[in-house]
């Protein structure tokens, strides 16, 4: 019964449209009340959820990727793409695909990617002759990218959530990244030859050189990240510690274009954003204590066993279900509050945790793309100036290579699985 309320109370306050992060403190507030629990139990829960010691690689991948693109890196990536992929059919839509597989590698971020490469791929495809939405809807869709190709802050919480190896996953990131990238340039491709967009000439091999040699630096970092991962050298938090180093690096010394005055702004940007997420993983993480109290996982895991054991028709409800749910809830809060209520589940049906995770964070950053919570897309109305329901609009025909990609991923298992099983995980 008192799980009823709490639900009835969080649904109503959702409706009269309170930001999500109180929805769920003050619905876990309600619920520690009604049923006599110590409210100590709240403070403990919030002080718990957030002091692990993996939960630190977020800040410090965040503060990374706002170093690499205030270094001066986004212009050296863009200009080796283009001399890269440039000269295929569709030249900058390919070219903008490619640059958000490289800063992937750094900032691991949907948003990261918009604001870091967004103004420059916008103005660079709009002198070329390309019409703003088919602009729009391509940086926002190869910024999904982002989260997937490591390293990666939505993997770092899904691992620490859901107790899987965080290494593990960002291995088996990496060809999934580049499938996504895939089904997007197959669809620039099919596009642009039917609007008969420009393509850039073909660069020489030794301007591909020198162009590559200026984006080494950069495109180093997820093999560094990763590599030393992998190896032993480093845990994922002690990771993400080294990418900021790198970062710096890069910035002061390799490209000298980051200052000393630069570094203040910086961390304030990051502990204002490091806050605001953190207030949102303590409410979801007390939430989702209330739920494990309750046994919810426990009943959603029976639930959805019950209803097949098929594993690829779980799936397929599952993945249609965080489609609908990414739309309209953030994106962090399905993360935090969904995923240890399915890993039992897809444990019980012989579904690998890797691979739901992969497929879990790809499905739920969708929905950084998708009205109305898609917060992507109010950072491109910003950057682009136009309406919200024109960029909307640019948005949409993109969702299906990226929907494509997600089912693509989610049952041929091995794209994802096969990096990390070829490093033991």
């Amino acid at each position: 019964m008192v799980l009823t309320l709490m639900f009835i109370l969080c649904f109503l306050l959702m409706f009269l449209g309170m930001p999500i992060v109180f929805v769920l403190g003050i619905s876990s507030l309600s619920y520690i009340l009604l049923s006599d629990l110590s409210l100590a139990s709240l403070t403990h829960q919030l002080a718990l959820s957030v002091a692990k010691f993996p939960m630190l690689a977020i800040p410090l991948f965040m503060f990374a990727g706002k170093l690499m693109n205030r270094g001066g890196i986004t212009d050296r990536i863009f200009r080796f793409a283009n001399d890269l992929v440039g000269h295929i059919r569709g030249g900058l839509g390919h070219v903008n695909v490619v640059a958000s597989i490289i800063f992937a590698g750094m900032s691991g971020s949907v948003l990261a990617d918009v604001a870091g490469l967004g103004a420059i791929e916008m103005k660079a495809m709009g002198d070329a002759g390309y019409d703003k939405d088919f602009s729009m809807g391509i940086t926002l869709g190869s910024s999904v990218i982002g989260p997937i190709f490591p390293p990666s802050v939505p993997m770092v919480m899904f691992g620490v959530i859901a107790e899987v190896s965080i290494t593990g996953l960002f291995l088996g990131g990496f060809l999934p990244g580049l499938a996504i990238a895939a089904c997007l340039m197959l669809f620039i491709y099919i596009i642009c030859r039917k609007r008969s967009y420009p393509t850039s000439p073909l660069s020489s091999l030794s301007r591909l050189l020198k162009s590559l040699i200026y984006a080494l630096p950069p495109i180093l970092t997820p093999v560094i990240i990763v590599g030393g991962m992998t190896l032993g050298i480093f845990s994922p938090t002690e990771a993400a510690a080294v990418a900021v180093l790198y970062s710096i690096f890069l910035g002061t010394a390799v490209y000298r274009e980051l200052r000393f005055r630069d570094f203040k702004d910086l961390l304030v940007e990051t502990v204002l954003s490091t806050s605001k997420l953190m207030f949102v993983i303590a409410t979801a993480l007390l939430f989702g204590w209330i739920l494990t109290i309750e046994e919810i996982p426990q009943r959603t895991a029976d639930l959805l066993v019950s209803i097949s054991n098929q594993p690829w028709i779980i799936l397929l409800i599952i993945n249609l279900t965080l489609l609908f749910l990414g739309a309209i809830i953030e994106n962090a809060i399905l993360l935090l509050i969904l995923a240890p209520m399915l890993v039992p589940a897809m444990e019980q049906l012989g579904v690998d945790p890797l691979h739901f995770g992969v497929v879990m964070v790809f499905n739920i950053m969708i929905g950084q793309y998708t009205p109305p919570m898609g917060l992507s897309l109010y950072i491109m109305k910003d950057i682009s100036g136009l309406p919200f329901e024109q960029v909307c609009k640019a948005a949409f025909p993109f969702l299906l290579p990226l929907v494509g990609a997600l089912f693509f991923l989610t049952y041929i298992p091995q794209i994802v699985l096969f990096v990390p099983r070829f490093f033991g995980f």
